[in-house]
Order: C-alpha cells, then sequence, then structure tokens
C-alpha cells in the first residue's frame, strides 16, 4: 500500500499557461489535476496533440494516478478564434487549475 502525505492547490490563469510537474513547490508529484474553463471564458485548448477542447466549467480536463507523475509539462492555449462564440462576446480568458499532489 502507498501511503503519503498531500497537499491541495489551486491557481487561475488569465493567459496561456503551462504546467511543468517537476517544478511545483513542495511538490513529489501530481496524483490529480483538474483545469477548468470559468464562464464566459473563451475555450481552452489542450496542446498535446490530441486536438481536445474544454469549453465549459463542467467538463474539466483530468488526469489522475495511483503513483504520483514527477515529470511532464502540457501547455493550454485559449482558442481566440473559435467558431463557438458570437461576434458580439467579450472575449476574457480565465481557467482554474486544482491539483492534489504528494509533498516533501
Amino acid at each position: 500500500m502507498l501511503i503519503m502525505n498531500v497537499g491541495y492547490a489551486i491557481e487561475t490563469f488569465t493567459d496561456d499557461f503551462q504546467i511543468d510537474f517537476a517544478k511545483k513547490e513542495k511538490c513529489r508529484g501530481i496524483v490529480k489535476l483538474e483545469v477548468f474553463v470559468i464562464s464566459p471564458s473563451i475555450p481552452l485548448l489542450v496542446k498535446d496533440g490530441s486536438g481536445m477542447r474544454i469549453v465549459a466549467d463542467d467538463t474539466p480536463f483530468v488526469i489522475e494516478s495511483n503513483y504520483p507523475i514527477v515529470k511532464g509539462i502540457i501547455r493550454f492555449e485559449f482558442s481566440e478564434n473559435s467558431e463557438l462564440l458570437d461576434i458580439n462576446e467579450k472575449q476574457e480568458k480565465k481557467a482554474l487549475v486544482r491539483y492534489l499532489y504528494s509533498e516533501k
């Protein structure tokens, strides 16, 4: 059985961003990661080659692991020219990232 001390953190982003698992403070690895867009934000693209879009706050991008993920980078980019937007809508960018991680 794997026993570990865990921590919880939340970050908010208002522009394109990347998550580098190895550079998280007090972190020995990520156990769970959730990325949400906050309404009325424009969609967020996961830049991993999948073309996945995070469009609503009720459909997050989620990574879960039984063992802490210690290395890796995931990039996210707001999709400003989305066909999902009305021409008169304000193009606000806002994403929320929640981490559950193994502490040092």
